[in-house]
């Protein structure tokens, strides 16, 4: 509620900054009841409860950064020692209050709330691979307890561009009939992919070779 209440309380228009306090509590009310279910005990493994979000969360990370994941799951580390704090409270203790604005800005434009959210989570994991590949138990508790500043409109560009890749992915596999890897092998990810499909910025090993050979084959 602190943030949105900062945001209204330092709106140019005095008239409408005067009513900040009543505004930021019916703001606040409908995104607490839009979020509901995450609160519910018995909702927990429902796809809104905190377990099921919790559960698309991993798959959506497995799906794209499997190493990341395999070895968190190998030094111990649950995502719910880091996942139930970032989605319950919409990210908002992992950043500075410019930064969660502008975060929240984002989410609220979204159509998809969750699925924004979620993407979000994925990359900011993502972001910081190389030291959680690198690190044990503690010092990965530490980064995803206490997350590391970042770029916030570069992890906001980051996420979009994966959830495009994809979809474009997705799209090409279910109603073009080719396979995963031909999908990825013919569909250039957005430069901002960091990473999709176990894939280093989402480019095939095929498509790799071939732009290494171009300039050989020109010369």
């Amino acid at each position: 509620a602190g943030t949105i209440y900062y945001v209204l309380a330092n709106d140019q228009n005095e008239e409408w900054a005067f009513e900040a306090e009543a505004d930021a509590f019916y703001l606040f009310h409908t995104l607490v009841s839009e979020m509901r279910d995450v609160f519910v005990p018995h909702l927990d493994q429902a796809d809104t409860g905190i377990q099921g979000r919790i559960s698309n969360m991993t798959a959506l990370l497995s799906l794209h950064d499997p190493e990341v994941r395999c070895h968190l799951v190998d030094i111990g580390i649950d995502p719910s020692f880091f996942a139930i704090r970032w989605l319950t409270t919409l990210l908002s203790r992992e950043f500075a209050l410019p930064d969660t604005i502008r975060l929240w800005d984002s989410m609220f434009a979204s159509t998809h709330k969750d699925n924004f959210l979620r993407y979000v989570c994925v990359t900011m994991v993502m972001m910081i691979r190389d030291d959680l590949l690198k690190g044990d138990f503690g010092r990965c508790l530490r980064l995803l307890q206490s997350y590391p500043p970042t770029d916030m409109d570069r992890l906001l560009e980051a996420s979009r561009a994966l959830w495009i890749y994809e979809s474009q992915v997705t799209l090409a596999c279910h109603k073009g009939g080719i396979s995963l890897h031909q999908a990825l092998c013919t569909i250039t990810p957005p430069p901002s992919v960091l990473m999709a499909y176990g894939l280093p910025g989402g480019v095939a090993r095929s498509a790799n070779l071939a732009a290494e050979e171009a300039p050989q084959q020109e010369g």
